[in-house]
């Protein structure tokens, strides 16, 4: 009995010895966890996009079209529609959504049908998950409204559930050297540790928006303008003054903004953007007298600088100063030359511009102070000649897919000037009126 104690003694002592020695075993990390996605309705894309936007990182996403192939296989091979919201007729959807995510090895599905109830546009979620209770998300988010505005919806409905069901995130392996430098680092009151935070925290402020008027890094825009002209004189004394109008005349127009450090956190520079257009006329002839159509040219070119200011909730402000060339030029013969009114502006403009969201729409609203740097060949007939401008912009842009909208824009300039006659000069009148107006339909892209 003796010998086998001791035995035994050695034994239990050689066995705390090895587990004493031994390296701890770590916990096999916890495996990943993945959700389903779907959306059916209108603007169906843009709603998962949304939805993905507040997705955790931990938390993966079932590709679209494996689930896709396990909702069919479950037996759901229509869309499910209005069904979804009915209670009471909703079950063997909901089952078969079930049986799905299952199948697709999700944790969950979060299945949504973007619908018109009672004239106002809505989308309407439910999360379901391998308990057969009640479900975790059961209700609509509005789709009026700014983008933002339904991101935030989002967020607020499916956020606390997204939290609960994502890993924890894992912490990054740390070197025993390492956290021995960020000791030394840190001195005796730690301060290291808040210039690093305040350095990540700077990292940030570079982000912005995708597809959003306000952080857009270009945008640009193609369309069809109908375009008008009125030139009349003001109290004219000579008979050589005839006045000259026209309007619907199609012209095609292109424009763009530029803002190259809008990815950045630099005040000001972030929202300082360059501007650029040009509109042409197609096919514009002039009548003047009983004589034959008159080749005539209509061409507007801007180029000027814009900076962008965020006024909350999807609105901006805009401020912006350049330069604008117009030229309105019939080619007239030598005897009707000196009767029409021929001009080649150079015009300084300064101006406010604002887009204002509406619902699922934005309106654009602005006005601009326009200086005549050079007039052109009408106002050269004339003694003391003055001329002064302002202009006008309204519309509204009407979103169609993300980062496309269409737009329909008026647009008018005036351009009124006094004369300072002379006895026997051949042209007399007190001033002149010219104005411009431009009604524009086009599409726009804004990245």
């Amino acid at each position: 009995m003796s010998l086998c104690g001791r035995i035994l003694l050695g034994l239990s002592a050689a066995t705390a010895a090895t587990f004493a020695l031994a390296p701890a075993t770590l916990a096999a990390p916890k495996a990943s966890k993945s959700i389903a996605v779907r959306i059916e309705g209108p603007n169906a894309d843009d709603i998962r996009e949304d939805i993905l936007a507040i997705m955790p990182e931990t938390l993966g996403v079932v590709d679209p079209d494996a689930f896709s192939k396990s909702l069919k296989g479950a037996g759901q091979t229509k869309p499910v529609g209005d069904t979804l919201v009915s209670k009471a007729q909703r079950k063997k959807a909901i089952d078969r959504i079930r049986k799905a995510g299952k199948a697709a090895k999700a944790e969950g599905v979060i299945y949504g049908v973007s619908r018109t109830n009672k004239k106002k546009k809505e989308v309407h979620l439910v999360y379901v998950d391998e308990n057969a209770g009640d479900l975790a998300v059961d209700s609509a988010v509005p789709l009026s409204g700014s983008r933002d505005d339904r991101k935030r919806a989002l967020e607020e409905l499916l956020g606390p559930t997204l939290a609960q069901i994502a890993p924890p995130p894992a912490p990054p392996p740390v070197e025993e050297d390492e956290v021995k430098g960020d000791r030394e680092g840190e001195g005796e009151d730690g301060d290291g540790g808040d210039e690093e935070r305040d350095a990540d925290e700077g990292g940030k402020g570079g982000e912005r928006a995708p597809h959003e008027a306000g952080s857009a890094l270009f945008s640009i825009e193609l369309g069809v303008e109908f375009v008008g002209r009125w030139f009349d004189y003001s109290d004219p004394r000579t008979q050589n003054l005839p006045p000259y109008s026209v309007f619907g005349q199609p012209a095609l127009s292109v424009s763009g903004e530029l803002y190259p450090l809008a990815s950045t956190d630099i005040a000001v520079l972030k929202g300082l953007g360059v501007t650029a257009g040009y509109a042409r006329a197609l096919g514009l002839n002039s009548a003047v007298g009983s004589g034959d159509p008159i080749s005539t040219t209509y061409e507007r070119i801007n180029l000027g600088l814009r900076e962008r200011l965020s006024l909350g909730e999807a609105s901006v402000l805009g401020i912006s100063a350049g330069l604008r060339f117009l030229t309105f030029e019939i080619d007239a013969p030598a005897d009707l030359a000196m009767t029409v009114p021929n001009v080649s502006y150079t015009l300084f403009r300064a101006g406010l511009d604002g887009r204002f969201p509406v619902g699922p729409i934005a309106l654009a609203l602005g006005a601009e102070y326009i200086l005549p740097l050079s007039s052109g060949p009408v106002y050269e007939r004339f003694t003391g000649a003055s001329v002064q401008g302002i202009g006008a912009l309204a519309g509204v842009m009407v979103p169609v897919a993300t980062g496309i909208e269409a737009r329909l824009l008026v647009e008018y300039a005036r351009f009124f000037s006094s004369f300072q006659p002379e006895q026997g000069d051949a042209y007399i009148a007190g001033g002149a009126i010219d104005q411009y107006l431009g009604l524009r339909l086009a599409g726009a892209y804004v990245y």
